[in-house]
């Protein structure tokens, strides 16, 4: 959904890498998932009923575990037969395959339902599965309850009278063959085999001799070693025969009726069976959702109608889990914002990023109908997210960074009297600090009063210094035993900025003086063994 993120963005927080953690079973529940969208501004009460889904499913799963066993197990067997469906209302046959698939989609249908039932689960309207017995009876004529498929004799009167006299002409067929095996047993007392056949070995000539004057055997193959005959048909025999060719003609086109009468059956119900396939798809998407949740530790949203968004310890769980692999620990980020501006400074290594793009991952999580990776969550619905990262320059179109950036930008600041989410990461890094500053207090100026959230991280102090409009800071190396810390770099020099790395605390504070803002950038250099004089020099700068 473009107009309210698109591709660029959703690849830079990562929604997509998400969303396809979501784990569907059937093929209704992966197209509703690859047809996912995101509730917005209009929609709260739409989104606070799905979210109410998805906890109640979760409530289920943690308290019914056979129930979603069962439930795994009939998701398991459910194939894609919307085609099929279609075919019977366009006034097509199904085959006997077809006719088997749907035989065994409407059972699965019923065993839904009465595993449904038996929790006692109130199945949201989207969710309702509802049983087809009569055309689940129409395929079983026998009340056998078998998951096999065959045009039964019970199916038509005709249909039995034409299998019955079909076995019967069968019969004295089989009755005339026996005469013949035991006529050429009698005469020329040679064995023959139960398919009918004589076999007789090359060298056994008498035998062969015998045979070629015999006139009901005839010759069939042969090996290197061995002549094959076969008993000849008597003129009774093809006549039988005959009969039965005109027999199975006759029962093809009754069967061919009868699947024909099923199809329409099929049809006049596919309604219904429509309605079920796209129940049993909600059902599956809203389970894949409420295992996601269980699996990253996830909460639901509280959905606000006021324009805010308030995050308690927020993860990132892309960072997180690459992070893990190399058994280190994501630290959560609290922050609170509003219409308006926000301001994150920090020195580079500080993690500003990581938090513009975690605080767009959870808000557009949500918005899909996700439970969020935090502590706590309160949203207002927003019309748009956009993104402006370093990585999201245009080179195929020939841009500079700046250029893009400024492209990106501008397409936002469009919609900035939209209750949007606006994120932009180191404004105007790709042109010189005097032109990068001036830029950047512009567009903070601009968008300071505007009904967007926008947050920015940059480098620019003076930036930081613009009146009304909230400043974090992230908290760094404030409070680490600097001293500690330098040991430990003399013994590990090859992994200084890891080390560093693992003193960083990523956490936001609010900052409302310039003077509280700790110099990290100068800090880091320091302890990467940057001269001192050099480092004189930038805080006399400084000063």
């Amino acid at each position: 959904m473009d107009q309210f993120m698109n591709k660029a963005v959703k690849e830079s927080i990562d929604i997509d890498y998400i969303l396809n953690k979501i784990e569907t079973k059937t093929p209704y529940g992966k197209l509703q998932k690859a047809d996912l969208k995101p509730f917005t501004i209009g929609e709260e009460v739409q989104l606070r009923e799905e979210l109410d889904k998805v906890d109640k499913l979760i409530t289920l799963i943690n308290t019914q575990k056979q129930f979603f066993i069962n439930l795994k197990n009939i998701f398991a067997h459910i194939k894609d037969l919307r085609q099929s469906v279609s075919r019977c209302i366009e006034g097509s046959v199904l085959s006997e395959v077809e006719l088997f698939e749907l035989k065994n989609f409407v059972i699965l249908i019923r065993e839904l339902k009465e595993e449904i039932d038996k929790i006692s689960f109130n199945s949201p309207d989207d969710m309702k599965i509802k049983p087809i017995y009569e055309l689940e009876r129409r395929f079983d004529p026998r009340n056998e309850g078998l998951k096999t498929f065959y045009i039964y004799d019970e199916y038509s009167e005709e249909l039995r009278a034409i299998r019955e006299k079909k076995r019967n002409v069968q019969k004295k067929i089989k009755s005339e063959m026996k005469k013949l095996r035991e006529k050429v047993k009698h005469d020329l007392g040679l064995t023959i085999n139960p398919n009918g056949t004589v076999t007789a070995s090359k060298g056994d000539t008498e035998t062969i001799n015998k045979i070629a004057k015999y006139p009901d055997l005839i010759y069939s193959s042969e090996t290197y070693m061995n002549i094959k005959y076969s008993i000849k048909a008597s003129d009774l025999i093809d006549y039988l025969e005959k009969e039965i060719d005109n027999i199975k003609k006759r029962e093809e086109q009754e069967e061919f009726r009868i699947r024909c009468e099923l199809s329409n059956e099929i049809a006049k119900y596919s309604k219904t069976i429509f309605s079920n396939m796209k129940s049993i798809g909600k059902i599956d998407l809203t389970v894949g959702k409420a295992l996601l949740a269980i699996r990253t530790s996830s909460v639901k949203p509280e959905i606000k109608n006021e324009h805010i968004v308030n995050i308690v310890e927020g993860r990132h769980l892309k960072v997180e889990e690459a992070l893990k692999k190399k058994t280190q620990y994501f630290t959560p980020i609290t922050v609170s914002l509003m219409e308006g501006v926000t301001c994150i400074t920090g020195a580079n290594m500080g993690g500003k990023t990581v938090s513009l793009k975690l605080i767009g991952l959870l808000c557009a999580m949500a918005q899909y109908g996700l439970f969020v990776p935090c502590t706590n969550m309160e949203l207002g619905l927003h019309g748009f997210v956009h993104i402006s990262t370093g990585d999201l320059q245009s080179t195929d179109q020939g841009l500079s960074t700046f250029g893009a950036e400024i492209q990106g930008i501008i397409q936002a600041l469009n919609r900035t009297s939209e209750k949007g989410l606006l994120l932009i990461d180191e404004l105007a890094r790709g042109t010189n600090p005097e032109e990068g500053c001036a830029i950047s207090k512009a567009i903070v100026n601009y968008l300071k009063d505007k009904e967007c959230i926008t947050v920015i991280t940059t480098h620019y102090d003076n930036v930081a210094n613009i009146d009304n409009f909230k400043h974090l800071q992230v908290m760094g190396l404030a409070g680490v035993d600097y001293e500690r810390l330098k040991k430990e770099l003399v013994y590990n020099d090859a992994k200084g900025i890891s080390i560093i790395a693992k003193y960083m605390d990523y956490r936001l504070k609010e900052v409302n003086n310039i003077k509280e803002v700790p110099r990290d950038a100068i800090n880091i250099a320091r302890l990467m063994g940057l001269d001192d004089r050099i480092i004189a020099e930038a805080e006399r700068e400084l000063k």
